[in-house]
């Protein structure tokens, strides 16, 4: 009877082990919003679509998507001309846990975001740098397809896409909007004081203190911007954290579409 009963433990134990060992193993979640990522350049742009051509011109690889490509640069230059180019980043990321998250992109100009096949973001267009963003749902914890497809028309080109748990904090290093020059300080020079206090006049019971040095006046921010070619009201607005409806009161536009370059806009009250 006691032989009967090891026997059926020991049976048992080898079930649990053998489970255990044909059960799938999922990778382990990396640290970071990151993914595994072939990037393919294009030195020309489609209408859209889940499909990226088999004849890319440049290929790489990314485990993440911020890039930013000033006006006249290019991802590979040399082989992918500055403007007019597109591209697409065909792979795998892994989501810790099930749910709903959302995709949060910044792009100029047009961009689309496909997680496990289905579309989760659609803003092909030509635009300036604009934010989006869309929900899709991870039913498990895993590794699912993510694809970015990207293109660049005129001027600077921004391709920035991040995720994360619906209503939760997301990893963002876009290197959009560069960060301008450090202000430099201003060089006061020093002042001129006398070596010593002047003579005092009889009665000399109240002598004068020394004169204390001011501080330097603290540099002023500028409430004027310069349009630039290829800005946009909505890009401008965002730079200075403002509202596009602040810009066209503050400078009498009707219309947002019509500003160009050399015109002088107020960006403060």
């Amino acid at each position: 009877m006691y032989r009967r009963a090891i026997v059926s433990l020991t049976l048992a134990a080898l079930a649990l082990l053998t489970a255990f060992a044909l059960a799938p193993q999922t990778n382990a979640a990396p640290t970071t919003q990151t993914g595994n990522f072939q990037t393919r350049y294009y030195n020309y742009y489609d209408a859209g679509g889940m499909y990226c051509p088999d004849n890319p011109s440049f290929v790489t690889a990314d485990s993440e998507i911020f890039k930013y490509w000033p006006e006249g640069s290019s991802p590979a230059p040399g082989v992918i001309g500055p403007t007019n180019y597109m591209g697409c980043w065909n792979g795998t990321v892994f989501f810790p846990t099930a749910g709903t998250y959302t995709v949060y992109t910044l792009n100029d100009d047009g961009m689309n975001v496909w997680v496990n096949g289905a579309i989760a973001m659609n803003a092909w267009y030509n635009q300036g740098p604009t934010w989006h963003q869309g929900d899709f749902t991870i039913p498990a914890p895993g590794w699912y397809p993510f694809m970015v497809k990207y293109y660049n028309a005129p001027n600077a080109g921004v391709a920035c896409v991040s995720w994360a748990l619906k209503g939760q904090p997301y990893t963002w290093k876009c290197p959009y909007p560069p960060a301008p020059p450090p202000v430099q300080p201003t060089v006061v020079p020093p002042p001129l004081w006398p070596t010593a206090l002047p003579p005092c006049q009889w009665p000399c019971n109240n002598p004068q203190p020394w004169p204390q040095p001011q501080p330097p006046p603290q540099p002023q921010p500028s409430c004027w911007y310069v349009v630039r070619y290829g800005d946009t009201l909505t890009n401008i607005a965002w730079r200075f954290g403002v509202t596009v409806w602040q810009l066209m009161q503050w400078n009498n536009i009707s219309n947002p579409n019509l500003i160009y370059a050399g015109m002088v806009l107020r960006v403060c009250p």
